[in-house]
């Protein structure tokens, strides 16, 4: 076991490159699937190395960049499986303001409430 060397990528790195949180809710899968494709392709298990997670020294899977295909073979076969929220068009200012009225829940009569003319009165 050794220290996190310079190059090589674990599945925190990997995850946070292709735009999703380290600790995504799919990280384990990947990595799983990710040590099953190297031990199928070079008959051992993968390299690991100590990363400093959460105040801790914790043993890690790391992946050289010779062995980085490993990591974009578990992706692919991850990725199909994986419940990726469907993209959401931006909301402009007017869908935003039409919601909100039409999620009000107040009444109609309130809509028709004009403030008295008369002089103001004190607080009680």
């Amino acid at each position: 076991m050794s220290v996190l060397v310079r190059g090589t990528t674990t599945v925190a790195q990997e995850l946070t490159e292709r735009g999703l949180p380290a600790d995504w809710n799919w990280g384990g899968e990947f990595g799983k699937a990710a040590a099953r494709i190297y031990r199928r392709t070079y008959g051992r298990e993968p390299g690991h190395a100590l990363q400093l997670i959460n105040g801790k020294l914790r043993s890690v899977t790391a992946y050289t960049p010779d062995e980085r295909h490993v990591l974009t073979q578990a992706w692919e076969s991850v990725r199909a499986r994986a419940a990726f929220p469907a993209p959401q068009r931006p909301r402009s200012v007017l869908d935003r303001i039409d919601r909100a009225l039409n999620d009000w829940a107040g009444s109609a009569d309130s809509m028709r409430w004009r403030p008295d003319t008369g002089p103001l009165r004190a607080h009680p």
